[in-house]
């Protein structure tokens, strides 16, 4: 699997069903900080500048520290957003959690998903992030921006469905061979 026993239990390990084992988690991509950090930047780099260029009044190179902060406030937000989402493939369901006080989850047993879409810009190529919609029968449509790995998720989900849906006894199905 490619979690390790060394990880905190979250939400998906906490919410097993019996029999039931993780085959990959993963979590939104790093690339929430970005926005963030790129206003800190701004708001630095305003701020020098307002100190250096603007002698009067003093009140305006506090502009570039509120700007700043501002981008320090929103990396907080998205690091605890980073820090409680989950998203993992079991040996029976794919489950999806986003948020801390208020939690969004949701968990489709694997013979339910109908499809799962990875979109990827060439940003998200290169540093391997990217948005999953997963469509599940009836016409349930999930779609979750931003997350690490969306093509190994995708492949772990469809690799998952074939060795749930295949019958004892044929590759793939972890029944051993047939007699």
């Amino acid at each position: 699997a490619a979690t390790s026993s060394s990880e905190p239990m979250g939400y998906v390990e906490r919410h097993l069903l019996p029999g039931e084992q993780v085959l990959y988690k993963t979590r939104l991509h790093w690339i929430l900080f970005l926005r963030p950090a790129l206003l800190m930047l701004l708001g630095i780099a305003l701020g020098v500048a307002c100190y250096q260029k603007v002698p009067e009044p003093p009140w305006l190179w506090l502009i570039g520290p509120a700007i700043a902060l501002v981008g320090v406030g929103f990396g907080l937000v998205h690091w605890v957003e980073l820090m409680t989402s989950e998203f993992a493939v079991t040996s029976s369901r794919v489950i999806f959690k986003v948020g801390l006080v208020a939690r969004y989850t949701t968990e489709l047993l694997l013979a339910k998903v109908e499809s799962i879409g990875v979109q990827q810009g060439l940003l998200g190529r290169l540093v391997n992030y990217g948005d999953i919609t997963v469509i599940g029968t009836g016409g349930t449509r999930e779609v979750f921006r931003r997350v690490r790995d969306p093509v190994g998720f995708r492949n772990h989900v469809q690799q998952a469905s074939i060795d749930h849906g295949a019958p004892r006894g044929t590759p793939g199905a972890g029944g051993g061979p047939e007699r």
